[in-house]
């Protein structure tokens, strides 16, 4: 009985659930309608806005098109009187041109009549005339032409040199030092006589052995308590003083004695050739080298060049070379740097074949210096032309301390080659009259046959002498040459 009305309760209960769902479903419904009603008008509304809006912008584009068509209109109107202009100017032009054409043909007519009373006249075609004149004139011009560059020429070398002179004067004066030269020999002196013959050795032995083991010469006799070693090799001649000093403290002395002296000096000397190019890169500003280039460096110490210190003639050329950079406006660290390591293959050309020059640039790249440095030390003696401002400054700073006087010792013999040499090369040009080597060596004075050569030939012969002379190398430094002319008249009065 209880499940019956309990059903009956459930029954009920969803009929009026179902009412009130019905209910709510109506009132949205009519609310929806409403909603839909309002969203109609609003559409309509929107519409109607719109159509007033595209209305507006249509007339205004249609007056906008308007004013444009009689703006093109103007423009067809102006561009057709321009062009009525142009017609009419091209018919003016088109009988100016006929009435030119006109004139012209007289010309002509009147120039043929001209021709021919002139041939009447002069016998000689006109076109002949023509390039008679034009030679005539042409000539005239070329040698007035020659002259005023000659002398444009001979300003401009006035100028440079002087301002040349100028630069290196300063540059000299920043830098002084004496002039001195070292010999292959060098002395050393004994504390007593008897010390002489242990190291002579019975018969000559000991110092036979001594000199044919360093390769150096030894002299005994010449003053007492005084041994001279001489060797054109200065690294040898250094281990070989001071292997001779350490024999001075052995009391016996024999073959085995120098051979075992020998390998201590060959120490000592190493060590020396260390410090002194360490020394050396601490001046140049160089640091964290390796310790075989130091050494390179150190042997700079040890070689010299007709007498010339090298590494005394490299310090010289640094610093000439960075007075001179200073001067112009240079590079004075790349100047100051290949200046110094200019002749850095002169430590190892008596042991290497090769020349200096080259060997500098094989060094300079094996430790890595930068391109610049490279080609401004391997071009100082013109092994490739020298491209930068730096590498000539090194030329000249080499040539500065090469023949400054007192710098360089050189035989009588090879100097007297070199001036008959270089009368030699200047004889041998067609014209030379006579030939004058002055100035030891630095100067030559040309003068010519005033019948052969003009003044003209002149600067040309002194520019084709200068160029063999060049060509033909050997000469350090620069070298003047002068060619002269004179022309004498003689005339008598009757």
């Amino acid at each position: 009985m209880v499940g019956v009305l309990a059903g009956l309760f459930v029954i009920k209960q969803k009929k009026f659930n179902e009412k009130e769902v019905l209910a709510k479903a109506e009132k949205l419904l009519v609310g929806a309608k409403e909603k839909n009603k309002e969203i109609v008008i609003q559409a309509r509304a929107d519409v109607e806005e719109k159509k007033k809006q595209f209305a507006q912008e249509e007339e205004e584009f249609v007056g906008q098109l308007n004013k444009m068509e009689q703006a093109l209109g103007l423009k067809i109107a102006s561009y057709q009187k321009r062009e009525d202009k142009n017609l009419g100017l091209k018919k003016a032009l088109e009988d100016e041109k006929r009435s030119l054409n006109a004139v012209q043909e007289q010309v002509v007519a009147v120039g043929n009549k001209i021709d021919e009373k002139l041939i009447q006249i002069v016998g000689i075609p006109p076109e002949r005339m023509k390039d008679q004149l034009l030679d005539q004139y042409e000539n005239a011009f070329k040698q007035d032409a020659e002259l005023r560059l000659q002398h444009e020429l001979e300003w401009v070398q006035e100028c440079s040199l002087r301002e040349g002179k100028n630069v290196l004067e300063k540059a000299i004066c920043r830098y002084a030092d004496s002039a001195s030269s070292d010999t292959p020999q060098k002395t050393i002196i004994v504390p007593r006589d008897e010390i002489k013959g242990r190291i002579v050795g019975r018969g000559g032995s000991n110092i036979a052995f001594f000199e044919n083991l360093f390769t150096v010469d030894v002299i005994f006799n010449d003053e007492p308590n005084i041994i001279i070693i001489s060797c054109f090799n200065l690294v040898q001649r250094e281990i070989a003083c001071a292997a001779m000093k350490r024999l001075m403290n052995e009391k016996i002395i024999n073959e085995d004695t120098i051979s075992r002296v020998k390998l201590l000096a060959v120490q000592d000397t190493e060590k020396t050739l260390f410090k002194e190019g360490e020394a050396a890169l601490k001046i140049v500003g160089l640091k964290n080298m390796p310790p075989d280039f130091i050494k390179l460096v150190g042997r700079l110490k040890f070689r010299t060049s007709y007498g010339q210190n090298i590494l005394h003639h490299s310090f010289e050329v640094a610093y000439n070379a960075r007075s001179l950079a200073g001067e112009i406006g240079a590079d004075e660290r790349i100047t100051f740097t290949a200046a110094f390591f200019h002749d850095i293959g002169k430590a190892i050309d008596q042991e290497v074949t090769g020349s200096h020059d080259a060997l500098t640039k094989e060094i300079l790249e094996k430790y890595n210096f930068e391109p610049a440095i490279v080609h401004a030390a391997w071009a100082h003696h013109n092994a490739v032309p020298p491209e930068t401002a730096e590498a000539r400054l090194v030329q000249a700073a080499d040539a500065l301390s090469a023949s400054r006087p007192g710098a360089r010792a050189e035989s009588l013999e090879k100097y007297l080659a070199k001036i008959k040499d270089l009368e030699e090369t200047a004889n041998s040009f067609e014209g030379v009259k006579k030939v004058y080597a002055i100035n030891a060596g630095r100067e030559v004075r040309i003068i010519v046959e005033p019948e052969k050569v003009d003044d003209a030939g002149v600067k040309k012969l002194a520019g084709d002498v200068a160029a063999k002379v060049e060509e033909k190398g050997g000469y350090p430094g620069k070298i003047k040459v002068t060619t002269i002319r004179t022309t004498k008249v003689t005339d008598y009065a009757r």
